[in-house]
């Protein structure tokens, strides 16, 4: 299994990277524009920033709700429709995410499902010694979104 390497601090924070390369996390956080733009920032912010130092932020209820059998969601309540980060842990200080979304009120079952599948390869691939991290490429880095003011 690829995963893509986000930020490195005391926390690991990974993303699933698909058969052709691609790192939806990313690519949905990118493609977030006009009135959640804002939306983009605090995740961004709370996957590069925050988490890597802090771990995910389970004791704040408004930015990440648990999901059940281990998984999460790290979100952002904006007005119409809201997006989201769902992200497992693996031991101590690494977070696996998983795919990202945008929903209306209630998280989509089978959103739930696709997370909880993703994790189960992933602690597949790890026995099997099978995880590959690879890190951000150049323009990756560089399309990050991230204002730090």
């Amino acid at each position: 299994m690829r995963l893509l390497r986000i930020a490195k601090g005391r926390w690991e924070v990974l993303a699933v990277v698909d058969r052709q390369g691609r790192c939806q996390v990313l690519d949905f956080l990118d493609e977030l524009n006009g009135d959640l733009r804002s939306a983009r920032e605090l995740l961004n912010r709370s996957l590069r920033l925050y988490m890597p130092l802090e771990g995910p932020p389970t004791a704040s209820a408004h930015l990440c709700r648990p999901l059940g059998d281990g998984l999460f969601e790290l979100r952002r309540q904006p007005e119409g429709p809201k997006p989201r980060v769902l992200f497992f842990q693996d031991g101590g200080q690494r977070i696996v995410c998983t795919h990202a979304f945008s929903k209306p009120e209630t998280t989509p079952r089978p959103e739930v499902e696709h997370a909880r599948g993703l994790r189960d390869q992933y602690f597949a691939a790890k026995v099997r010694q099978g995880l590959r991290v690879e890190e951000e490429t150049e323009e990756e880095t560089r399309r990050k979104p991230l204002d730090t003011r």
